[in-house]
């Protein structure tokens, strides 16, 4: 009698725990359709901690990488799609794992990674797939400096009877080939020659300003200073290090404000091609 009791009382908590297992999982379902992306996420986590019998936890880890992907957790996102990747039964629900996958290392700059994922997608994708790897391709190329090969593929996602967009979209390569040409190394030799002039080249003349105004002033003031002093030796060198001190802090600055410059100019190229191509 005892033993049957045991037996009876193992088996209620066994089919309680896995009631509650189910109802994790299906809670955790409705939070994810109500997109509470953090409720859900936190509740999968649960079922795959509690699921020893490996039930539901196969179905957990592409939702919780969705969460954490439109949470902006795009590190960790990875790692549960690459989980997620070996549950996927056909070719089309890899693919679509894959491209979430590459998206992840886009949006965290991870390139060399973000170029592995794009290797291992399949070459037979639907329409859909295939010109999101194309966007994806034509993304990482620019990123990584191809601008040639990036300005082919973001063609390709335009129709080719829209003559204004794929024009725009030429333009605005050719102006990123003049952005290229601006070379920080060269404003700060500039402004080595001339202080100001390096960042007048990169087109900042506030600072370009300010840094003749202040090395000038320095010079002519020790200068001056020297003239109406009996011993002008000595404020000489009471200017000197004040005049060093600006003037090479001005030529190092130029080169920042060149390399800034260039990216913010490229930014904007780049956002004016997302936004043709997104029309």
């Amino acid at each position: 009698m005892k033993n049957i009791l045991l037996i009876l009382f193992i088996f209620n908590v066994k089919v309680g725990f896995c009631q509650d297992i189910k109802q994790s999982f299906d809670f955790a379902n409705e939070l994810y359709v109500k997109q509470d992306y953090v409720g859900a996420a936190i509740t999968y986590r649960r079922v795959i901690y509690f699921d020893k019998a490996e039930e539901y936890r196969k179905y957990c880890y592409k939702n919780i990488a969705d969460c954490l992907y439109e949470t902006q957790q795009y590190d960790e996102a990875a790692d549960y799609y690459e989980l997620a990747f070996f549950q996927q039964k056909t070719d089309s629900s890899k693919a679509e794992i894959l491209l979430r996958k590459l998206s992840c290392y886009l949006l965290q700059n991870s390139f060399e990674y973000a170029q592995v994922e794009l290797l291992n997608l399949p070459d037979k994708l639907n329409e859909e797939q295939n010109r999101r790897k194309i966007f994806y391709s034509a993304l990482l190329n620019f990123s990584t400096e191809k601008y040639e090969e990036s300005k082919k593929e973001f063609l390709l996602l335009i129709d080719s009877a829209n003559v204004e967009s794929r024009m725009k979209i030429e333009q605005l390569f050719i102006k990123n080939e003049k952005i290229n040409k601006l070379s920080p190394k060269k404003a700060r030799i500039l402004s080595m020659v001339l202080p100001g002039l390096g960042q007048f080249y990169a087109g900042d003349f506030k600072n370009g300003t300010n840094s003749i105004l202040l090395t000038t002033g320095i010079a002519v003031w020790g200068i001056t200073a020297a003239i109406k002093s009996a011993n002008p030796i000595d404020a000489l060198i009471t200017m000197v290090p004040w005049f060093q001190r600006y003037y090479s802090g001005g030529y190092k600055k130029a080169e920042i404000i060149a390399e800034n410059q260039k990216k913010k100019r490229r930014a904007k190229v780049y956002n004016e091609i997302l936004d043709e191509v997104a029309q």
